[in-house]
């Protein structure tokens, strides 16, 4: 199968939609298919979309998204066009609505994502007040996205139902695929189980990941370590990727923030390892997120995480299986009182470890997923094929 993958950023590069849209084609190639990558798109016409930015900046005081706009869509047609004309595709896929918006084409479109537009107004911080051009341009260009595609594949339950509601998709047009986990090598049973065995009760090891401390929950995080050190276990919390702010003295010395640490070295990629393999929990009490990838990758090292009901973590997380998902008015007092129940029938921690190990290879991980994706799109283009020779015979 050629599959043309299309994206507006680059996606050769990891950091790509924090890895996800290096993954996805990754996931069809270890089925088989040919990849041929269109992105890196340029946007024009880029001063008349960068002058209404600033005027809704400085002027209105909303934000003003400019990639939604029908003259830039109509561009990165053009742009897609032009390289197709280079490749004999029989599909495209994109994790993105947005450049396939404007795309003219009769080849089967299948675009799998974690979100649709109606849902991240005013549930992300970067998606609140908007300016009314962008909100109707955002809404009216994925619904004509949404509907010229073959089929829609969604992350999670949530965003394939709130498709279906807010733009009347039908179900037969909808199929639910998680993300993977976006880690280089998956480890074996054998491993992760002496990882889990290496873990003693005595102590726990808590870690946070995310690049918006207030939006993923950071203060929550915190507040748990701290109830779990004075009840009487000794607790660390290892912050990866994010800062409250640039006092971090005022920080207990239990709590140890390591910033950013690259992916594409191989000593980032140890100190990362190092990290999540000696951690009891992923613990990410996030107010705002669709599926977040980070559950994958640390339900690979046999870590359950501890999360919030909101978006589509549903999806990822099972009560039990792989960790748990508390409401999102739940205190940090909760969260430490899951934690100490576990730690005091130590026996119970290691079962959950072990069962999330289970559900990152049974169905989080890109083998599984994009073995799935192969198969809608394999459905797809049949029913492309069979439409076409049937109007065919009949001319």
């Amino acid at each position: 199968m050629k599959i043309a993958y299309i994206t507006v950023q680059d996606s050769t590069n990891i950091r790509s939609f924090s890895g996800t849209g290096y993954y996805v084609p990754r996931s069809l190639e270890m089925q088989g298919a040919k990849i041929h990558y269109i992105g890196n798109l340029k946007t024009k016409p880029y001063l008349l979309e960068k002058s209404k930015e600033l005027y809704h900046q400085y002027i209105k005081k909303k934000k003003y998204w400019f990639n939604r706009d029908p003259l830039v869509l109509k561009n990165y047609a053009k742009q897609i066009q032009h390289e197709l004309n280079k490749t004999e595709a029989d599909a495209l896929v994109s994790i993105s609505a947005i450049p396939m918006t404007m795309l003219e084409t009769d080849i089967p479109i299948v675009i799998w994502v974690d979100a649709v537009f109606p849902d991240i107004i005013d549930f992300y911080p970067e998606f609140t007040n908007m300016a009314d051009a962008t909100i109707h341009n955002g809404y009216e260009m994925e619904k004509i996205s949404l509907n010229r595609s073959r089929h829609l594949v969604f992350s999670s339950h949530w965003a394939a139902a709130s498709a279906m509601k807010n733009y009347h998709i039908p179900a037969e047009k909808v199929s639910v695929i998680p993300y993977g986990a976006n880690i280089e090598t998956a480890w074996d049973r054998a491993l992760v189980e002496r990882l889990i065995q290496a873990k003693r009760p005595e102590s726990c090891k808590l870690m946070f990941v995310g690049v918006d401390w207030e939006r993923k929950g950071g203060d929550v995080a915190c507040q748990t370590a701290q109830i779990l050190n004075e009840s009487g276990l000794p607790t660390e919390l290892h912050v990866l990727g994010s800062s409250p702010g640039a006092d971090l003295n005022r920080y207990p010395e239990y709590v140890h923030f390591h910033g950013f640490i690259s992916k594409e070295t191989p000593e980032g990629k140890k100190k990362i390892h190092d990290l999540i393999s000696e951690s009891h929990f992923l613990i990410l009490p996030t107010r705002a997120d669709c599926t977040p990838i980070v559950f994958a990758e640390f339900n690979s090292y046999g870590i359950p995480c501890l999360t919030t009901r909101v978006g589509g973590i549903e999806t990822l997380i099972k009560e039990g299986r792989n960790g748990k998902t508390f409401p999102l008015s739940s205190p940090a007092s909760d969260y430490a009182e899951f934690i100490k129940s576990l730690f005091m029938d130590y026996d119970q921690y290691t079962k959950l470890a072990i069962n999330a190990y289970d559900e990152y290879v049974s169905r989080l991980n890109w083998e599984t997923s994009g073995k799935k994706m192969i198969e809608v799109l394999e459905n797809n283009i049949q029913i492309y094929d069979y439409e076409s020779s049937h109007i065919d015979s009949g001319a």
